[in-house]
């Protein structure tokens, strides 16, 4: 039995619009009416999905949580409570940075609480609209963020194939300590090896005491892969990157933008 629902946002449970459609809040208060956790799972920081809980019931509400920076933070959504994260190595993270600067991408640098954002173009302005609220800097390093813990680090280009081509270049000293992901078909993604939104949903059902075995996973994206794989079950959504077919157990026949995940709540919880 599904006691946990661990669902993608962007791309997943989020239409083009940055909104959740009315069918899918519908099931999602369904499921929680019966006692089912609905967890927002993403790539993106607490703070910059606070409309989104509002549309599915969960703003500063106790008892509900988000799974944040691929898994690299948990918070308790009623009080924004940090339940566990997981930052970066500066060293790691100042490697990472000044090496984006070399190449022609943008770079976007997670703390809990904000982010920073270099090479910020008209393009990805007009993707975070509505999505989330950035910081720019020019800096030549992140010794300004010394003291802070980094959770996540991205590249940014709509060339995804240019950014393979940077993954491929990479040192070894950056493979064998990162996770590496990517998503939105715009982003490279940096997290501490071993952290992945996987882990982020290990931590909380240890914490709610429920087993990983009931849970179910929702997403789109190659960032969503340890999430999927860690999940009891795991479903993609119509429009999901052909890389994570294989480890799906079942594709829906909706899109994002057709209330996938409210159809997969249907199907796989309230019809049964």
């Amino acid at each position: 039995m599904i006691h946990l629902v661990a669902s993608d946002l962007d791309e997943t449970l989020l239409r083009s619009d940055k909104h959740v459609g009315a069918y899918t809040q519908e099931k999602i208060r369904q499921i929680q009416d019966q006692g089912i956790h609905f967890v927002c799972t993403t790539g993106r920081p607490f703070f910059s999905i606070q409309n989104t809980l509002k549309e599915i019931g969960q703003f500063q509400k106790p008892g509900t949580y988000t799974i944040s920076l691929n898994g690299g933070c948990v918070t308790e959504n009623a009080t924004g409570d940090i339940l566990y994260t997981k930052p970066m190595d500066f060293t790691l993270a100042n490697q990472i940075y000044t090496l984006g600067r070399a190449f022609d991408v943008g770079i976007q640098v997670y703390l809990v609480d904000k982010t920073f954002a270099y090479r910020l173009n008209e393009d990805e302005r007009h993707f975070l609209k509505g999505r989330m609220e950035v910081l720019e800097t020019e800096a030549e390093d992140l010794s300004f963020l010394k003291d802070q813990p980094i959770i996540k680090i991205l590249y940014e280009n709509t060339d995804v194939a240019f950014l393979k081509q940077i993954e491929e270049q990479l040192p070894e000293t950056i493979r064998q300590h990162c996770d590496l992901s990517y998503s939105s078909n715009r982003y490279f993604e940096f997290n501490p090896k071993g952290v992945h939104k996987g882990l982020g949903l290990q931590y909380l059902c240890d914490h709610l005491g429920i087993a990983l075995q009931d849970t179910l996973a929702i997403g789109d994206n190659i960032n969503d892969l340890g999430l999927l794989k860690t999940a009891g079950l795991s479903i993609g959504v119509q429009n999901a990157h052909p890389e994570i077919l294989s480890a799906i157990d079942a594709l829906c026949p909706y899109t994002h933008e057709e209330d996938a995940v409210g159809h997969i709540l249907q199907q796989y919880i309230l019809s049964r």
